[in-house]
């Protein structure tokens, strides 16, 4: 017989499992106990029982396998070490999982966070780089970003430093540099282009793009000469081609100073004259003598062939105000063509983009009256009388259309006909009335469900 040695915590006495013995055939020969007392009791399956079947010989270690089975008992040492092995496993999994879960869900909620964080910077980045840009568009601000390139030989005219004052006193920078034609002016726009960083910093590159326009200044002596040797025409052709996609504008300074000594010069050579040459003039005893209506040819002649506008300017204020308008003009090009381009896509009809003779309503309803007078001398055959005798009847247009509502179309069409207009106070002021013309056009207006039904055919 066999002994199991089974341990239990509890208080219990130590006893010894009983060991069935079989046969070969299977049958049970006897069964022992080496205590006094047979027990019925139900074993708890114990976690820190051992495995005894390794201290039994080869032969009883197949009779090992059950264990009391009238009782119901199934010990296996191997099976219980294995399960007590996987639970903890599975229990040491399942903290790694959870711990690995928490740490994806903090990990997530930090990336998602600083996502929110970037996307919020570059929100206001962007924001800031439009209100920048249409700022720097805006009149007065974008003479900023233009500057006036002189040519070296305008120093060589006597408006020279007028033309500088000018462009100080306007806060214009400018500079003295070789044009491709003498005597020439153009202008240069430093253009910021704002883009978002790595880190969502407003980062700028700066680029310089050249205006094609062009003022040429010439002469007294190289007009007349170019006029006298029939050269005016192919010399602005030749510039032309020298900046084929530039406007050229030529500007001819203190023409009528020659035309005036040629006019003196004539009354002095007439019969009854003394013969007095001018004085101050002498140099233009060298020019060749043309006539105006020439110069005039000339001016027309390339106007049309070579597209090429022309000035005739007699003092150095002029001239500096000239190049400072045209300074300022091309510096608003591109405000003046997103505002066209707004109302392009606004509107397919034309509507006045400027706010002239605009009425201001402020928030407690003051202004509606003389905005509601205002409408209606938009109508043609109306004044301000007419206008001021219709709100007297009807103080706004929803009492007016209320009336066109209640009335059939022939008596709407003549609802406004008799309204008196006087044009001043006293009983002996002139009276008269609206007139069935205006009222129909009103009436029209304000009732018509066609978008392109005319009002009348009076201009």
């Amino acid at each position: 017989m066999s002994d199991v040695v089974v341990l239990s915590d509890s208080d219990e006495s130590v006893f010894v499992l009983p060991v069935d013995k079989r046969n070969e055939n299977g049958s049970e020969i006897e069964r022992t106990y080496d205590s006094d007392t047979a027990i019925d009791f139900n074993f708890p399956e114990v976690p820190f029982c051992y495995d005894a079947a390794e201290d039994l010989p080869s032969q009883n270690k197949e009779n090992f396998s059950t264990l009391n089975d009238d009782n119901g008992f199934m010990f296996n040492a191997h099976r219980s070490s294995h399960t007590m092995s996987n639970s903890c496993e599975s229990e040491e999994d399942q903290v790694k999982k959870s711990s690995q879960t928490r740490m994806v869900s903090k990990r997530d909620k930090a990336t998602l966070k600083k996502e929110r964080q970037q996307a919020l910077a570059r929100g206001k980045a962007l924001k800031a780089i439009a209100l920048k840009r249409s700022k720097d568009m805006k009149p007065g601000e974008c003479l900023k970003f233009i500057e006036v390139n002189l040519d070296q030989g305008i120093d060589a005219f006597t408006f020279q430093e007028e033309v500088k004052n000018t462009l100080r006193n306007a806060n214009i920078k400018f500079n003295m540099t070789e044009e491709l034609i003498p005597n020439s002016i153009t202008w240069q726009r430093n253009i910021e282009e704002n883009y978002i960083g790595e880190d969502n910093e407003i980062c700028t590159k700066k680029n310089v793009q050249m205006q094609e326009y062009v003022i040429v200044v010439w002469s007294i002596h190289e007009a007349v000469t170019h006029v006298a040797e029939n050269t005016f025409c192919s010399s602005i052709s030749n510039m032309k081609a020298l900046m084929s996609n530039y406007k050229i504008v030529l500007v001819i300074f203190g023409m009528e100073e020659y035309f005036a000594y040629l006019k003196k010069r004539k009354s002095n050579k007439s019969p009854g004259s003394k013969g007095t040459r001018c004085k101050g003039n002498q140099q233009f005893d060298t020019f060749p003598i043309i006539s105006k209506q020439q110069l005039d040819t000339c001016l027309t002649k390339v106007q049309i062939v070579a597209q090429c506008s022309n000035r005739l300017i007699e003092n150095a204020q002029d001239l500096s105000l000239m190049i400072y308008q045209y300074t300022k003009s091309i510096s608003e090009i591109p405000y003046k063509l997103q505002k066209s381009e707004n109302q392009k896509d606004k509107f397919d009809w034309y509507i006045m983009g400027d706010n002239k003779n605009t009425v201001c309503v402020d928030k407690d309803g003051n202004g509606l009256k003389r905005l509601w007078q205002q409408q209606l001398c938009q109508f043609n055959l109306s004044s301000l009388e007419t206008a001021e005798a219709i709100c007297t009847v009807y103080s706004s247009p929803a009492q007016l259309i209320d009336a066109y509502k209640s009335c059939t179309p022939d008596k709407g069409m003549n609802l406004l006909k008799d309204i008196p207009i006087r044009r001043a106070a006293g009983p002996l002021t002139a009276v008269r009335k609206v007139g069935p013309e205006l009222s129909k056009k009103i009436y029209t207006m304000f009732t018509s469900q066609n978008g392109d039904t005319l009002l009348g055919t009076e201009e």
